[in-house]
């Protein structure tokens, strides 16, 4: 039985809200998720040192090729310092990359980075009109 009946249509509407809003949990649950299960590597110019960033932006692995050891040690934190860099480049854009596909379009993401995506802005994305609160409950 369906609850719209009893409310003049307005369950119909509140219904369709709560699908989109539980649509953009999953969705954000989704971004989550790949962001946690995120793993990028980055390396160093010489390619003697590479670095791997987890989905916590944390450094997990370094791999330090034996030709390296020649280096002094200046030369070495330097490779070493490069290819954080790149890792967390690389973690950037593959993030940027994720929240694009989620956002569903390079237009929205920019101006959520800028500071001026309103919340309407972003409802409006996914057809919820919030400057309409009896949106869905006329005939």
């Amino acid at each position: 039985m369906s609850t719209s009946r009893g409310y003049g249509g307005a369950g119909g509407a509140v219904e369709s809200m709560l699908r989109q809003a539980q649509e953009q949990q999953r969705r954000l649950a989704e971004f989550q998720q790949q962001r946690a299960d995120l793993r990028v590597t980055g390396e160093s110019p010489d390619g003697l040192v590479r670095v791997t960033v987890n989905g916590e932006m944390k450094v997990g692995d370094i791999e330090i090729n034996a030709r390296a050891m020649r280096l002094d040690s200046y030369s070495l934190a330097e490779a070493l310092q490069a290819a954080i860099d790149a890792a967390y480049a690389a973690f950037g854009e593959r993030q940027q990359e994720l929240l694009t596909e989620m956002l569903g379009g390079s237009e929205l993401v920019r101006r959520a980075q800028e500071g001026t995506l309103a919340p309407e802005d972003w409802f409006r994305q996914f057809g919820v009109d919030l400057t309409d609160p009896f949106r869905g409950l006329r005939r």
